[in-house]
C-alpha cells in the first residue's frame, strides 16, 4: 500500500515537472504569448500545437470575432492555395479574464501591416 502511494506521488511530481517545462518553453520564447505572428516568411498560429504556414501558400486570410457571454473570441481562417482551410480561435496575448472587442482588434492589427507588405489579402468581419 505504501509503495503504491509513493509511486503515485512520484508520477504526479513527474507530470507537474513536465507541464512546468512545457509552459516555460512556450512562454520564454520571444513570440510565445502571441496568438499568431510571422517570422522568416512563415505564419505561425499558436495553439497547443503550433501550425506553420509559409506565406507563399496563403491565398487569403479571414479574421472574424463574436461575443461569447461576457468575452469576445476571435477566429482566423487561413485559405491556402491548395484549397485547404486552417482555422484557429484566439483571444489575446495579454493575460486577462475578459477579452474585449478592442483587444481582439489589437491582435489583428499586429499582423495586418505584414500581410499588406506581402500583398496577402485579408478580411475582418465583425460579430458573426
Amino acid at each position: 500500500m505504501k509503495s503504491m502511494m509513493l509511486t503515485l506521488i512520484i508520477v504526479n511530481i513527474v507530470i507537474v515537472i513536465i507541464c512546468a517545462m512545457i509552459l516555460i518553453k512556450k512562454f520564454v520564447k520571444e513570440k510565445g504569448m502571441e496568438c499568431f505572428y510571422i517570422e522568416d516568411e512563415i505564419l505561425y498560429l499558436n495553439s497547443l500545437f503550433i501550425k506553420k504556414i509559409p506565406l507563399s501558400d496563403i491565398e487569403h486570410i479571414e479574421f472574424s470575432y463574436n461575443r461569447a457571454r461576457t468575452t469576445y473570441i476571435g477566429l482566423i481562417k487561413v485559405y491556402k492555395k491548395n484549397a485547404k482551410i486552417v482555422k484557429r480561435h484566439f483571444q489575446t496575448s495579454k493575460i486577462s479574464f475578459v477579452t474585449t472587442e478592442k483587444m481582439i482588434l489589437e491582435e489583428i492589427e499586429k499582423i495586418t501591416p505584414i500581410l499588406k507588405e506581402y500583398s496577402i489579402p485579408y478580411d475582418i468581419k465583425g460579430k458573426e
